[in-house]
Parts: structure tokens; C-alpha cells; sequence
């Protein structure tokens, strides 16, 4: 299969909010959910544990009314509820229970949203249940279902993005003292939505929800946009970070000793997918540049749309972004769906390109359809503003909207 450089950028070197536990600390104050299990029959695949969550993919037919977590914590923390202790996430609100992890100093604590995700396949991505993160400053991207109900969480460079700085900055120079509510606008990954559009706060859990006319706001497409990290990413030879969006989640343990190993892609699919959809419109900065901030002549930057499918094993949970070294090909590789006629088409409301790709699977692979309906195989889509984004090589201003992104299976032929 012929090398394709499609790549997703690992945004910065860190990504820690404002209620997080200060790592580099004496053991004594840190407060981190390290690792979550579950009986063998509950889940499709392991749990993924991010900055203030963990996410439990449950089989269709698990009982999720009487789930006890275990968790192992940080040295001397102490959690609430107890790990081990009996939890109906079936009648919790979002299907999520807060647990608060204290430091061994009770100095320090965090609250981790521990939500179980209990569905059919979803193959059709609307991004209709946007919230800001904990500190209030950059998107987080979800797919929901008529009831609101999270179906998956997609993943992106904003977070490692927060400690640069600059969306504050911009954030500042364009709206002055009212800055604080618009600093999300100005992260490389964003949503917009149509007028109307307000942020409400929900009294339970105290999540910023986007939302109009009572329900939670549907996006008119989600941006993508290549941005400068400014003086701080100069000094860590990271003078950008393309907008993306992804299936998976950021490793945010590798985030500076091995950022593309940072990046883990592949969510349980349960059907064989035939092709991958969507609409786009892109342009690309005004300047090229390599990953020293230096100007690159005669290049033009170009974004990325690809997924990739796969089997997952006991040693292979995800797949990360150095399957491109290895020019997408990875033992528990299955197929490919690759967008090559990438097209410079402006911004404009008649720009928009309608694609369709179909998934090119490997010679010699066959679908285990026992496995598949386990929740075995995981599918990654991957869409960036900047193709060579994890190698920080492209244009500052480089901007790509998505939309109406959509898998077709076999089921949905049929």
C-alpha cells in the first residue's frame, strides 16, 4: 500500500487543568485515578482514563445496575465513593458517577466523572452534545442519542493546547474584560453553532453544556484550525498545533518524552465498514513552516480525513499515530479508508465538497463476525487542518470544517 503521510497533531507537551494535581510534587499530593477494572463479561475494551474522566464501554447486554469499579489511585489518596463499592450507573443522571480522589496531605483533590457508555454501534457523527472542559476554556466533543445520552467522546489536541496560553491571549485582544467566556473560540478545535446559541451550565454536575431552545445544540460544523503555540511552543520546537478531532484518547503520560505514541486511536465498532463520508471546505495558511518555525518555500499545507480499522487483542487495545512510519501497516491492521483528492476549496457557503472513500481492507484478512460483535475490532477516524501536524510542520491559519461525517457498514447497505 502506497506510504501516505495523514497525520494528527499532538497539540503540546501537557495538559493539566486548573484542578489537577501538580504531577512533578512530592507523591503525597497527587490525587490520579491510575487504572480501572472491572469484572471479565462487562466491557468491550478497556477502560480509557483521561485527565478528569474514565470511560467504561459496556457490552449491550451487561447489567450496569450493580457495577463495582475497582480503581488503583496515586500513593496515600484516598477515593469516595470507595473503590470496590457497589454503584447503579443504569439510574445515574448520564450514566456517570463522580468520584473525588483526595491527595495523602488532603491538600489536593480531583473529581473524576466515571461514566458507563452503553450502546449499538454508532456510525452517524453530529458532535451534538458539546461541554467545556472543567476550567471553562476549550470544547470537548460528544455524540448523543435522542435522549441525550452520551454514545462516545471524541478526542482532540485542545487540551495540551491550554498550556501555551494563546487562546487566552486572542481571547483577551478580541473581547477585552469579557474574555473568559469566549476563550474556547480560539482553540484549534471548535464548534459552530448557529444563532441562538447559548452556554448553560447544568445544577447537578456543574458542566458547561452548549444549548438552543432547550436541547443540546446541534453544530452547523465543527473548525479545525492550525494554530500558533507563540513563545512557548518555539522553545519546545512545537510552533504549531493543528486543529483535529479523533476517535480515541491522548496519552497524556507520553505528551513530551513520545508525543506520537501520545495519540491512541480506535473505538468498538461492531459492524464491517464499506466506506467513510462526510463534507468539507478548507484553506490553508498563508505560510508554510517546519517544525524549527522556519519558513518553508514553494509548500502549501494540506489537511487530512482518514480511519483506519482494526482487531484488538490483549496487547494491541489502540493503535497510534507511528502506524504512518510504518506506512499503515500494523499487525492487527484490517482496512483503510483514505481521503487522497484533498482540495483547496476557500471558505465560502458554496465551497462545501461532498467526499466518499471507500475502506481498501489488507490481502489475506478476514472478518471474525463473533469477535466483531463483541466489540473486538475498533474503528479511528482521523481529521486534521495540517496532514503533517505531528511532525509540527504546516501553516498557521490553515483552516478545515467537517460535517455530516458518516460510516457506511454492511448493516446500513442492507
Amino acid at each position: 500500500m502506497k506510504s501516505i503521510f495523514t497525520t494528527v497533531i499532538v497539540a503540546a507537551t501537557l495538559s493539566v487543568s486548573i484542578t489537577s494535581c501538580i504531577a512533578d510534587e512530592a507523591l503525597n499530593t497527587e490525587c490520579d485515578i491510575l487504572t480501572c477494572t472491572l469484572p471479565e463479561g462487562v466491557l468491550m475494551s478497556s477502560p480509557t482514563i483521561t485527565n478528569d474522566r474514565v470511560t467504561l464501554m459496556a457490552l449491550p447486554d451487561a447489567d450496569i445496575s450493580k457495577l463495582a469499579p475497582e480503581f488503583t489511585i496515586t500513593e496515600g489518596a484516598t477515593i469516595t465513593p470507595a473503590s470496590g463499592s457497589l454503584q447503579d450507573f443504569l439510574n445515574a443522571e448520564n450514566h456517570t458517577v463522580v468520584y473525588t480522589v483526595t491527595s495523602q496531605d488532603g491538600a489536593w483533590h480531583k473529581d473524576y466523572r466515571v461514566e458507563v457508555i452503553q450502546r449499538e454501534t454508532t456510525s452517524e457523527y453530529k458532535f451534538n452534545k458539546v461541554e467545556l472542559d472543567a476550567t471553562k476554556k476549550y470544547s470537548i466533543f460528544n455524540e448523543a442519542d435522542d435522549e441525550g445520552n452520551n454514545l462516545m467522546t471524541w478526542a482532540s489536541g485542545n487540551p495540551g493546547f491550554i498550556m501555551c496560553g494563546m487562546a487566552d491571549k486572542e481571547a483577551k485582544a478580541a473581547y477585552g474584560n469579557d474574555y473568559k467566556s469566549h476563550i474556547w473560540e480560539f482553540f484549534p478545535t471548535i464548534a459552530v453553532y448557529p444563532e441562538g446559541t447559548e452556554q448553560i451550565v447544568d445544577e447537578k454536575s456543574g458542566v458547561t453544556y452548549f444549548m438552543k431552545d432547550g436541547k443540546y445544540a446541534q453544530p452547523e460544523y465543527i473548525r479545525l484550525v492550525t494554530r500558533s503555540t507563540g513563545a512557548f511552543g518555539s522553545r519546545i520546537k512545537m510552533p504549531i498545533a493543528a486543529g483535529n478531532i479523533f476517535q480515541g484518547w491522548f496519552d497524556l503520560s507520553y505528551a513530551t518524552s513520545r508525543p506520537r505514541e501520545a495519540t491512541q486511536f480506535g473505538e468498538p465498532f461492531r459492524y464491517k465498514p464499506l466506506s467513510l463520508s462526510g463534507t468539507y471546505r478548507f484553506t490553508p495558511g498563508e505560510v508554510f513552516t517546519d517544525s524549527n518555525g522556519k519558513e518553508v518555500p514553494d509548500r502549501q499545507d494540506i489537511f487530512s480525513i482518514y480511519a483506519i480499522f482494526f482487531k484488538s487483542d490483549a496487547d494491541t487495545e489502540f493503535i497510534d499515530s507511528n502506524v504512518h512510519y510504518n506506512d499503515f501497516q500494523h499487525p492487527n491492521m484490517v482496512a483503510l479508508a483514505n481521503l487522497t483528492d484533498c482540495r483547496v476549496t476557500g471558505l465560502g457557503d458554496d465551497a462545501w465538497v461532498d467526499f466518499k472513500i471507500p475502506f481498501v481492507y489488507y490481502d489475506g484478512v478476514t472478518i471474525d463476525y463473533e469477535a466483531l460483535a463483541k466489540g473486538q475490532y475498533k474503528i479511528g477516524i482521523v481529521i486534521a487542518s495540517s496532514a503533517e501536524g505531528d511532525y509540527f510542520r504546516g501553516a498557521v491559519g490553515s483552516t478545515l470544517d467537517v460535517k455530516n461525517i458518516r460510516i457506511i457498514h454492511e448493516k446500513t447497505e442492507e
